[in-house]
């Protein structure tokens, strides 16, 4: 399955796109978990994928803790994408 992360991805979308084997992100993408703002915890896929990320468990638990967003480069850094794309 491929996973096109173009655009806004938060809260419910993580757990949507993460699970895809091939992950692009482009130039566009904004990823983060929002709700951690209010108080609320990430919803289960994100729960579940952050702390998996191949940058590591700190990189997922930071971004489950803090709510900060992540551009497109970003997000393939840290893992959650697998290919980044930069549009024309």
């Amino acid at each position: 399955m491929v996973s096109y992360i173009d655009g806004i991805v938060m809260g419910g979308g993580v757990g949507l796109s993460v699970p895809g084997q091939y992950r692009i992100a482009t130039d566009a993408t904004v990823f983060a978990m929002p709700e951690t703002a209010i108080g609320f915890f990430p919803d289960v896929g994100g729960s579940f994928y952050l702390p998996r990320l191949a940058a590591g468990a700190g990189v997922g638990a930071w971004l489950g803790l803090s709510g900060a967003r992540l551009k497109g480069v970003d997000v393939f850094h840290a893992g959650v994408a697998t290919h980044f794309l930069v549009r024309a």
